[in-house]
């Protein structure tokens, strides 16, 4: 720890043309146990590093086959870019102490590093979804190889993100997210490095300086803004994980003279202790980081410290200190390591593609199956491709190879982006699709019950808690009763059939936010704005007074039991004309991929227009409408069953028609106006 405290004393005290310290070839190799560099000037080999690397992908595998064993392994990206951070920083510190960097062979090592193994995987990904993908999918999946190709595949993901966007299960390369970032980073960090080299500027400052920069962005857009998904994916924010790295690369080249100072201040230390409680340190962080972190954490944030930092003190703590050389050291870690960047290419893509397949996640031994095929596809990539290539022989052209062979598989996938997924495809293969099935595959966005135009207020009185965008009603609308329609979009996909049958009747305005469920005091991971919304949507409804208030939403996505201390609160305020509407089918991953899946299982050309299958987790909203009813019924609030409605003994009805616009769902449960229109055709009429 003595020498973490003296690096500030080093700061502040190294003069900004000083020159970064290197092991020379006349140091004994075991003058300092965390020495970087071998006696002829190369980067020293650190097998703790390539355990560490491998902790950090089995932390992603697990995680993502078992979400439940590690709840926090993602964790394991931030443990990569604190290492990223270390090496990459050392390699181009030292050599430009020795004048030996070089541009163009530093993105050649990268080239070589990165690109084959990064080819091979979206060729491969092209290939499968080219045979067994939707024109939809394919679509998406051609816009993430360019995304990926081009290392800008986190500001991809960060465009398409929403509260409609995919399902992350249903995305082969999101993955790739966190190799952008770090590509972003070898573009910026060298540039900015050899230009503080030649103005003489510490390199610790510039360090630090960027490091501070990008994480207090970061907190405040975690914690202050709200934007979880900027966040995440914005390089910005992300930036201050490899600064870490980076910071820690200049203090252990400057090791040496803070061991000095430690020995000039009579501090009587024994190393060895200190790098193994520095060791110790390290992976209580992690172990702390991958059980109390959650996909619901508010992350990176704060939070993000406890992974960085834990890679930061077993890097510091060097190779020498006994977690380090007996645990991260061990054979199989180290090997793990080695492969440990083809690995984390390969399963995510094979997880997605079984989850696409089945239409639901696949079973704990399909998952062990996929896990242990990424295992081998990753060593055979590695010994087979990766190996040879990295090789110091014809350097120049290799790199050129690699890198028109990424260009085109990243024009590829865009030009199949471009063409929507290249629909020929659908007469081919296992794609001699019936012709109803291809006609429901033409997605028409107009026949989404979710194009409902601007909510309409009435203006006259307080707008609190109306929607953004809202228009007033019209004085002839003003002389009819209000009807409230607040939930998320679940409620919102009501409002054309609403419109439509009771028009005559009240003057309609739709209340809520996607993702919000009308629940008072309800706080929901990342949608912190629902609860403040929802207050102020309740006030509203107790100064207007609604002659009706219907209450809907996708009640599978909640905790729909709190809603019963709403609709008292209500009835207490005075409210008594109160709808609860009961949940909707939700088909898993769609439900157009779900009729397709069943055309593949069964091969009957008659599409169905009722079924069970494909229904999300086992058909739960069938006992949550029985259980909301009975609830509805103990408080006197009047219950209308979708399930009813839309479902009986042969299943739930999936389309009215042969065309896109007749499907039930335009997604995994969103009306199409059709059904918005049938099912509210069917509520009572007062």
């Amino acid at each position: 720890m003595g020498i973490l405290i003296l690096s500030l004393r080093e700061f502040w005290e190294i003069s900004p043309g000083a020159k970064i310290k290197t092991t020379s070839p006349e140091t004994p190799k075991d003058s300092s146990a965390q020495a970087l560099l071998s006696n002829k000037g190369h980067l020293k080999y650190r097998p703790d590093i390539d355990g560490l690397r491998a902790l950090a992908i089995l932390f992603v595998v697990i995680y993502h086959a078992f979400p439940s064993v590690i709840p926090g392994g993602f964790i394991g990206v931030d443990i990569f870019f604190v290492i990223s951070g270390f090496l990459i920083s050392t390699i181009i510190y030292t050599q430009l102490a020795s004048n030996r960097f070089s541009f163009v062979g530093f993105y050649i090592r990268r080239i070589k590093r990165i690109f084959p193994a990064l080819f091979v995987v979206l060729a491969f990904c092209f290939a499968f979804g080219w045979f067994n993908l939707l024109a939809d999918e394919f679509s998406q999946l051609g816009l993430h190889i360019a995304g990926g190709a081009g290392f800008i595949a986190n500001l991809v993901l960060w465009n398409e993100s929403g509260y409609f966007d995919n399902a992350s299960d249903t995305k082969p390369l999101l993955h790739l997210w966190s190799l952008g970032i770090e590509e972003q980073f070898y573009f910026f960090w060298p540039i900015l490095i050899c230009l503080a080299w030649r103005k003489k500027i510490n390199l610790l400052w510039v360090g630090l300086i960027v490091g501070v920069i990008s994480f207090a962005i970061n907190v405040y857009e975690v914690h202050h803004q709200l934007h979880f998904t900027a966040a995440f994916y914005s390089p910005v924010t992300r930036f201050w994980e490899l600064m870490i790295g980076a910071i820690l690369a200049y203090i252990a080249l400057n090791q040496k003279t803070m061991l000095d100072r430690l020995k000039a201040s009579n501090i009587s230390l024994s190393q060895a202790r200190i790098n193994h409680w520095i060791s110790i340190g390290g992976a209580v962080f992690l172990l702390v980081g991958i059980f109390q972190i959650n996909k619901n954490s508010p992350f990176p944030g704060f939070l993000a410290l406890l992974p960085t930092l834990g890679a930061a003190l077993l890097i510091a703590a060097g190779e020498r200190a006994w977690l380090n050389r007996v645990v991260l050291s061990n054979r199989l870690l180290v090997w793990i390591g080695l492969i440990s960047f083809p690995l984390y290419l390969w399963h995510w893509p094979l997880l997605s593609f079984a989850h696409i397949l089945q239409g639901k996640m696949p079973s704990a031994e399909i998952r062990s199956l996929v896990l242990l095929t990424s295992i081998v596809l990753s060593a055979l990539t590695y010994y087979c491709i990766e190996k040879p290539i990295r090789t110091n022989q014809f350097n120049k052209l290799k790199a050129s190879i690699l890198l028109v062979l990424l260009i085109v598989i990243g024009y590829i996938g865009f030009n199949t982006y471009q063409r929507d997924g290249l629909t020929f495809r659908l007469n081919q293969i296992q794609f001699r699709l019936p012709p109803i099935l291809q006609a429901l595959s033409v997605k028409d966005p107009s026949a989404s019950g979710l194009d409902i135009g601007p909510p309409k207020i009435d203006c006259s009185l307080s707008k609190l808690g109306a929607p953004a965008g809202a228009i007033c009603f019209t004085k002839e609308e003003l002389q009819k009763p209000a009807l409230f329609l607040w939930g998320d979009s679940y409620a919102a996909h009501l409002l054309i059939g609403y419109e439509e049958r009771f028009a005559s009747q009240y003057r309609i305005s739709r209340l809520g936010y996607n993702g919000c469920p009308p629940i008072m005091g309800m706080e929901l991971p990342n949608r912190k704005n629902c609860t403040v919304g929802n207050e102020q949507i309740f006030e509203r409804i107790l100064q207007q007074r609604p002659a009706k208030l219907v209450i809907a939403a996708n009640w599978t996505d909640y905790d729909w039991q709190q809603v019963e201390a709403t609709l008292i609160k209500l009835k207490q305020a005075g409210i008594e004309e109160i709808d609860l509407i009961g949940p909707a089918p939700v088909w898993s991953d769609g439900l157009y991929k779900q009729l397709y899946l069943k055309y593949l299982a069964d091969r009957d050309s008659n599409i169905p227009y009722r079924m069970w299958f494909g229904l999300s987790k086992e058909r739960d909203f069938l006992v949550i409408d029985q259980a909301m009813e009975k609830m509805a019924e103990k408080i006197h609030v009047r219950y209308i069953s979708i399930a009813k409605i839309l479902c009986n003994s042969e299943g739930c009805i999936t389309r009215f028609g042969d065309t896109s616009a007749s499907l039930e769902a335009i997604d995994a449960g969103h009306f199409t106006k059709t059904t918005s229109r049938y099912v509210v055709s069917h509520f009572p009429g007062k």
